[in-house]
Parts: C-alpha cells; structure tokens; sequence
C-alpha cells in the first residue's frame, strides 16, 4: 500500500479503485512467493544471510509476477510504471529490516537467558560431536545442550571428544517427562535403521521435537537439498543450485549485463580484431570445443592469440610461460584478460554465465576426469568468464596436479554456496585480482 503510495505521489497519479486491486495483487503474490521458498518458517538455526537471501528472492519472485501483468496483460494502462521498483524496494527494506531488529532482540534475549530451547544428543559419534559443536560456536541460536545420552548406561563415567556421555535412553526419557528437554537429536549411522525407529517411536510418546542427523559426507554432496515426493522425502546428493526463480534471475543478469558489455565495449572489440587480422595469419576470434552444462560440448569464443589454433578436442597443449605459439599481441591480450571478450556472445547464446567454472577444453576434460574424484560436478552448472577459482589465484597453468585439484575445490565450493550476492562479489575480485594476473600467459 505504502509503494503504490508513493508511486502515485512521486508521479502525481491519484488513488484509485486499481491501486487497491493492485495491492490485493502484490499481496497474493508475494505470499505465493513466500510458500514456495518457505520464508516464514522457523529460522533459529539459519544465519541472518541465509534469511535476507531468502526474503530478497521473494520480493524479486513477486516483482518479475508483477512486471508480467503491468507489462504483458497491461488490465492498467494508467498505472504507474515505476509501481514495481517502488514496492520491491520499499518490500524488501521493510521486511529485511524488521528481521534484522527481531534477530537483535531475540539474541539480547538469549544473552539474558530467555527465549531458548534445551537440545539432548542421542549417539556418541563424530556427527554428534560435529551438531555440539555447532551449536556452541552459535550461542544465537538460542539451543543449549543437555548431553549425550546413548543406548545404555556406561559402566564408568567417561567423555566423548569432551563431550560427557550424560545417561543412558531411559535417563533421557525421565528427562524428557520432567519437561528438561525440547529437542532431540539423533545422530546414528543410516545403517542402525532398525534403533532409530525404535527411538522414534519411543519418543513419539512425548512432546519434543525430534530430529535426525543424517551424515552423508561419505557420498561427497554437492549443493545437497531436501525435496518430497509423493509425500516420501528424498534428499538430493548430487544437484544444481540454479532452479526455479534463482536459475531465472541468475540468467537475467548474465542478459542484462552482457548485452551492456557488448554495447560499451563494440568498439574495443572491433579494434583488437583488426590488429589480430594485421599482426598474424589467421582469424581474429576462433572456437574451440569445450564442456558446458550438463558435460555438453559446445564452441566457445575467443581472440587469437596464437599463431597455431587447436580445436580442443583432437589437439590440446596448455599454454605456458614463454610459450613460442603465442604472438606479442596475443600476449598481451591474455595478460588483460582481453582475448576472453567474445566469450560475452556465448552469455547471450545461453551456453555460458557470467560467473562459474572456467571450462576446460574437452582433451582436458577427458585426462583429468580419470585423476580427480567428483570433477565432473563442476558441470552441474554454466562454465564462466570468470569463477571462484580464478579470484582466488587457481588461473593458467595447471603444469602440477595440486594445482588442477585446488581449482576443482573451489569450483565444487562455489557451487555449494552460490547466491546472486556471490557472483556480484566474483565479479568485483575479478576486477582486481584477475585483470592482469601474473598466471595469465
């Protein structure tokens, strides 16, 4: 109400019937949002960034709804066009800023010693360790710990990576009915399937929250996520961070800033192509064969700056430092980084992103796959202009195999912590840390 307020103000558009059917709309809208990307459930356990993340999609999911009936079934010709901008600033201001006040009183509150909740641990084991762990390095998460209490009572008191074993299950289901415990853990391994559904229908017979634990770790996860099917719960080992409204804004800013790029920098561009053509023999950009998404080939773009052109799949050799193929212009391009422009064509055809693994000719592709474990997750996404990776020095060369499995790491790193905030801070390190490396040759 507040945005279409100051829409009509700022435009001198008068109050109407439309406003309110528009109100009604946004409202529909955003609490659609909200559902889908469950922003109003409990968030104790969530750091404050995961929670303004997930409001920012939601007011920019509302937003693109809105866009699509102002713009394309236009039903108000007269309504203000700056609505849309206006409310989803003025949306995620309020709503951002109401949860970082309720984060600061909830964790005054719990330095107080109010508004927590008493955990108990079941199994003694490296994943407890790790939950316990967490849970005291967040004291804002308001959770304190009981103990550890497993299937039977020890004969002697002993301690757990100094963690106490507290009791055995029946000394946590006195606790539990003397009302001292509102959360408990499992953590056993997946194979003791047999215990836990005891232990669940043990305490079912109580008011706690129950929670299990489960260690995946030994599967490698990438972005691992929780989904329902026909109402059975599976969880994703292996899966891409880009679905649904995030893989949408992710693409509309590859769209935007590209085809931005491209218009400012034509000119550039058209000139290093012509000192490309009357330096050497040859063509100014040529295409070499590399894997995309999905471990799909496709042609990537880029200025010559060798005199020898390898497709990438029958022919590849790394270039390196003082490497005889390399023309002095072509050096010079690849030092500024300036010979992967064209690859800003391949944003637009879909096939790259902005920011994401840098891809790797096919031949290369096809020697490391066999000496690296899991780097074929990498594909899981858009391959970039820029990654990770590469702002973090992981650029050129990779002449020694810790340096390939280091560039691996952080591209699989990237993958499990992408958000829209990552890849704009990508791109800022890019301009500094990149844009004339010394590993660039």
């Amino acid at each position: 109400m507040a945005a279409l307020w100051l829409a009509g103000e700022w435009l001198n558009s008068p109050w109407s019937e439309e406003h309110l059917l528009m109100a009604l709309l946004s409202l529909a809208f955003f609490n659609l949002s909200a559902g889908q990307w469950l922003l109003y459930r409990s968030w104790r356990i969530a750091p404050l960034r995961a929670e303004l993340s997930r409001a920012l999609v939601c007011c920019c999911a509302t937003m693109l709804l809105l866009m699509a009936v102002l713009y394309v079934v236009n039903p108000w010709p007269d309504m203000p066009r700056a609505l849309v901008p206006v409310w989803g600033l003025l949306a995620y201001a309020m709503l951002g800023g109401g949860r970082v006040v309720l984060r600061l009183t909830l964790r005054t509150l719990r330095r107080r010693g109010s508004n927590f909740r008493v955990a108990a641990v079941i199994g003694a084991n490296d994943t407890s360790f790790h939950v316990i762990e967490q849970l005291r390095r967040n004291p804002w998460m308001g959770i304190r710990i009981l103990g550890v209490f497993e299937g039977r009572r020890p004969e002697v008191d002993r301690v757990f990576n100094k963690v106490p074993i507290t009791g055995d299950l029946n000394d946590l289901m006195q606790r539990i009915r003397q009302g001292d415990v509102d959360i408990v853990y499992i953590t056993l391994p997946l194979r003791a399937e047999l215990r836990i559904r005891q232990l669940v229908d043990q305490l079912r017979d109580s008011a706690v929250s129950v929670l299990f634990v489960a260690d995946f770790s030994p599967f490698g996860l990438l972005r691992a996520r929780w989904d329902v099917l026909g109402g059975m719960p599976m969880v994703s080992l292996v899966d891409t961070p880009h679905h649904g409204v995030d893989g949408v804004l992710k693409r509309a800013v590859d769209i935007a800033l590209a085809s931005f790029a491209l218009v400012i920098l034509a000119l550039p561009m058209m000139t290093i192509a012509l000192a490309i053509r009357a330096t050497s023999k040859g063509t100014a950009i040529f295409a070499q064969r590399r894997y995309g998404l999905d471990g799909k080939e496709f042609f990537i773009y880029k200025f010559r700056s060798m005199a020898v052109v390898e497709d990438g799949k029958n022919e590849f050799v790394q270039a390196r430092k003082g490497d005889m193929r390399i023309t002095p212009l072509g050096a010079f391009l690849r030092r500024t980084s300036l010979d992967e422009l064209p690859q800003f064509i391949n944003v637009l055809q879909g096939r790259m992103s902005l920011v994401g693994p840098r891809p790797h000719p096919v031949a290369l592709n096809e020697s490391q796959r066999k000496l690296i474990d899991g780097y074929m997750l990498r594909h899981k996404v858009k391959p970039g202009i820029t990654g990770w990776a590469q702002v973090h020095g992981f650029r050129g060369e990779t002449d020694t195999p810790d340096k390939m499995e280091n560039r691996i790491r952080y591209d699989l790193e990237y993958i499990n912590e992408w958000s829209l905030w990552l890849d704009i801070r990508i791109l800022w390190m890019t301009v500094f840390k990149v844009l004339d490396d010394p590993n660039a040759y």
